[in-house]
């Protein structure tokens, strides 16, 4: 057993607690595990967790040179499956809201999941805007504006200027 340290005693700095071993110390655990000492022995000869030991002689087999393991990334949400499906819905029905969408498809994920896979497809602002009808006596209006403007020269249309301004309405835009 260690020595006990003295109450409120410096620690050594020799050693990081809860730290991840070094490949040298990786391949000292490693060495001594193929010579036949266990995983007790090797923690008491190190001076290391039994724990730590166990696990490092368990995962030696996938590690490269003793180099510490990535962590596997988090798993996603959704299928492919799925985000192929919300795709093909969402061309197919640009007039639907996103609860619409989840409800529609089952889809288990958020709306902000479903959101970052339209924008990695460049699918931005897809939702259907609201904008007036063109009813049939503004298209029979608009008709008659052209059938007597068609023939104009290109001087005359120079005259017109053109805006794409909205309309004023009350309430709207700046005060």
């Amino acid at each position: 057993m260690p020595p006990q340290r003295t109450p409120l005693g410096t620690i050594s700095s020799n050693r990081q607690f809860n730290g991840h071993l070094k490949p040298y110390m990786r391949g000292v655990v490693h060495g001594l595990h193929l010579k036949g000492a266990t995983p007790t022995q090797i923690a008491l000869g190190l001076e290391l967790d039994r724990g730590t030991v166990r696990y490092t002689i368990q995962q030696d087999p996938f590690r490269d040179d003793g180099e510490t393991l990535p962590k596997d990334p988090r798993r996603k949400s959704y299928t492919l499956a799925e985000e192929r499906l919300l795709l093909q819905h969402v061309r197919l029905n640009p007039k639907d809201i996103y609860a619409t969408v989840i409800h529609v498809l089952g889809l288990t994920c958020s709306k902000n999941t479903i959101k970052r896979i339209l924008d990695r497809y460049s699918i931005i602002n897809w939702r259907y805007k609201q904008r007036l009808e063109l009813i049939e006596v503004h298209a029979a209006k608009r008709l008659a504006w052209y059938l007597t403007h068609r023939f104009w020269t290109a001087e005359e249309w120079g005259l017109i200027v053109w805006s794409d301004e909205c309309s004023v309405e009350r309430g709207r835009g700046k005060r």
